[in-house]
């Protein structure tokens, strides 16, 4: 018998039956969370909002009703108008036309700048084109060479609300070399 006791004692533990209690505990803690998270947001969230849309037959009017915007006239600054540039290790001559959008009420002082100032105009944006970095030349909307221009503009103008938008519908970029 006592090689059946010492056989006993080296044996090792019998494992317990049963499940394991911390994967047990973790779940009844995730789940008491989930249940208080739900009960908060139900007794503390705000609901729906309200949300009004368009009569039906009405069409979608985006950025609101167009008899509330201002009326605008677009007056053409250049037409053809061509300047090199060499910033890119090439020369490129870059073909365009600029015009932009003003006020319609103030459509005659715009005409009397443009007509008044072509010259200063002209050789204002012919030295952004000219010191522009090709990256600014090469971007599809062409956004910072616009507002260069839009804000050159306007400080020929010494008014910022005359100048409402600068358009180049035509940017063509011709290698020169």
């Amino acid at each position: 018998m006592a090689a059946e006791e010492k056989k006993e004692a080296e044996a090792p533990p019998k494992p317990k039956k049963g499940l394991p209690k911390v994967p047990i505990i973790i779940g009844v803690i995730t789940i008491v969370q989930a249940v208080g998270f739900f009960i908060g947001f139900k007794m503390l969230g705000a609901g729906p909002e309200v949300t009004h849309g368009a009569e039906h037959g009405e069409p979608y009017l985006e950025g609101g009703d167009p008899a509330a915007e201002p009326a605008t006239a677009e007056i053409v600054l250049f037409s053809g108008f061509r300047v090199p540039n060499v910033k890119s290790g090439r020369t490129y001559i870059y073909d365009f036309d600029v015009s932009f959008k003003a006020p319609s009420h103030r459509q005659e002082e715009a005409q009397a700048l443009v007509s008044g100032r072509k010259g200063e105009i002209g050789d204002r944006v012919a030295r952004i084109v000219r010191g522009a970095d090709p990256s600014v030349l090469q971007e599809p909307e062409l956004k910072t060479l616009r507002e260069q221009l839009r804000q050159i503009l306007c400080e020929i103008a010494k008014d910022p609300e005359l100048i409402m938008e600068v358009f180049i519908p035509r940017f063509v970029p011709i290698r020169a070399d």
